[in-house]
């Protein structure tokens, strides 16, 4: 417990020296229980430094994830009721499943330092080494229709980007729907988060009961694999700790899903759009179609214009694929 309230007060005060007296005094306990606090957070692999004559001081480049991290950077109204941070995990996705089964509230936030199962949708697995990403699900139980339910998973690629705008100078963006993007310094753009919503659904009200919604982001992962590296990326963020990230997407997540209907949150979505006004091709009922994507409709749909001038709103549900493309008209 000790323990739990010197990190509290070091992350609270990232960067900045506290007096092992000062903590001592607020806590209610001894200079060296707060000593033997800081050599035991050492241990764990914090980066705790000493300063002459002023304290401790959690260095800025500390970043193990924690649920007294997360907590020390959430406001007392931004909706986040419950914090369970894991070492490892299979999946937090099917954690927050386990959690809504025994009747975890609204706005329970679960991070983990590595996911051994990892999934993103259609089955795929989401590469998920220990230290290196965000890896974090928080369960909803919103009140709205399953018509409406691809609009959580907009709230979701919003919250991700307006987080990584206000801790860091990057600006990324959405590809339609699950998909988060950063442009390197080399022009190429990656994908650095992967979101997967996954919700349980009431068949006679048309209800949604409960939703999990999964957001795995690359923070420092360099190596994706053979396979993933030219298109896998990573934020990068400098003096950011994974526990102001997964604060910040929280708390804004939360905002967004109480009010999915908000112009706002399709504004500040179709500003952060990867498509929009870019030629695309996507698979449709076994076929490939070209045309340009124009907008994003009320329900979260791509509202795309094919080559003869045609529009209609694709599904996510119902689009195998979407993909940007420049340059030579391709052939599909």
């Amino acid at each position: 417990m000790i323990k739990s309230n010197v990190l509290r007060m070091l992350e609270e005060r990232r960067g900045t020296a506290i007096s092992g007296e000062a903590m001592a005094q607020a806590l209610g306990v001894s200079r060296a229980a707060v000593c033997k606090a800081v050599a035991s957070l050492r241990a764990e692999g914090h980066l705790v430094g000493s300063a002459p004559r002023r304290g401790y001081l959690l260095e800025c480049e500390s970043d193990v994830l924690t649920e007294e991290g997360i907590r020390s950077h959430l406001s007392e109204v931004g909706g986040v009721r419950r914090v369970v941070c894991l070492d490892t995990v299979d999946s937090t996705n099917t954690h927050a499943k386990r959690l809504a089964l025994a009747g975890a509230e609204s706005g329970t936030l679960i991070a983990a330092n590595q996911q051994t199962a990892g999934r993103g949708r259609r089955g795929r697995s989401f590469l998920s080494p220990a230290g290196t990403g965000l890896y974090m699900t928080l369960l909803l139980r919103p009140s709205s229709s399953m018509e409406r339910f691809q609009m959580i998973t907009v709230a979701a690629g919003a919250a991700v980007c307006l987080a990584v705008e206000e801790l860091t100078p990057l600006r990324p963006m959405v590809k339609w729907v699950n998909d988060v993007y950063l442009r390197g310094r080399d022009g190429v753009e990656r994908k650095v988060c992967g979101i997967l919503s996954e919700a349980v659904s009431d068949v006679e009200s048309g209800t949604v009961e409960n939703v999990a919604v999964g957001i795995g982001l690359n923070v420092t992962t360099q190596d994706f694999g053979p396979d993933l590296n030219d298109r896998a990326g990573s934020i990068f963020p400098e003096g950011v700790s994974r526990n102001q990230l997964a604060a910040r997407i929280a708390e804004r997540l939360m905002d967004f899903s109480a009010r999915l209907e908000d112009p706002a949150l399709l504004r500040a979505y179709r500003e952060r759009s990867l498509l929009l006004g870019r030629r695309v091709r996507w698979m449709q009922d076994g076929r490939c179609c070209l045309g340009h994507a124009v907008d994003v409709d009320e329900l979260g749909g791509l509202v795309v214009e094919d080559e003869d001038g045609a529009r209609r709103s694709l599904r996510s549900g119902e689009v195998y694929e979407v993909r940007p493309f420049d340059g030579a008209q391709p052939s599909c």
